[in-house]
């Protein structure tokens, strides 16, 4: 299925990275359904504080990271608790390089790109981050401010 929008989270944990092992845990516990690629993990990408992006679910398959949104959408989730602390400049480096590579690939806009806490009960991804912050780190990295 053709994603429709990319939606973003945080991991609302401030441990020390990196988280990735802890979350695919946490996610296998839960029951979340084994991707293509072999992992639990409900997003589609993880970026770690480090800059690190893995990914974990194949961009066209469901995942399970916003209830009722799943289906037509690409998990985006970078670790720590934005509701305390700033993602870190090589969080904002990567994420804002894979979302313009997914932009392209998917043929999707800015305005697809959205925060978890739209339409849920949630501060996801964290109160210190505007909604549009996914989409600044975007233009900042299509516009050649970024590595």
């Amino acid at each position: 299925m053709k994603p429709k929008k990319i939606i973003w989270h945080h991991s609302a944990n401030s441990s020390t990275p990196p988280q990735i092992a802890s979350v695919e845990a946490h996610h296998r516990s839960l029951g979340f359904a084994k991707s293509l690629l072999g992992n639990h993990t409900g997003y589609h990408y993880f970026i770690e504080r480090d800059g690190t992006i893995w990914q974990a679910r194949v961009d066209s398959e469901i995942g399970a990271h916003d209830a009722g949104e799943n289906e037509g959408s690409i998990g985006v989730c970078l670790a720590g608790n934005f509701d305390y602390k700033w993602p870190s400049r090589e969080q904002h480096d990567a994420a804002g390089r894979l979302v313009a590579s997914l932009l392209i690939k998917w043929n999707l806009g800015l305005a697809d790109i959205e925060p978890h806490r739209v339409g849920d009960s949630t501060s996801c991804p964290g109160k210190n981050l505007p909604d549009k912050w996914l989409a600044y780190a975007t233009i900042n990295f299509q516009a050649g401010y970024l590595n």
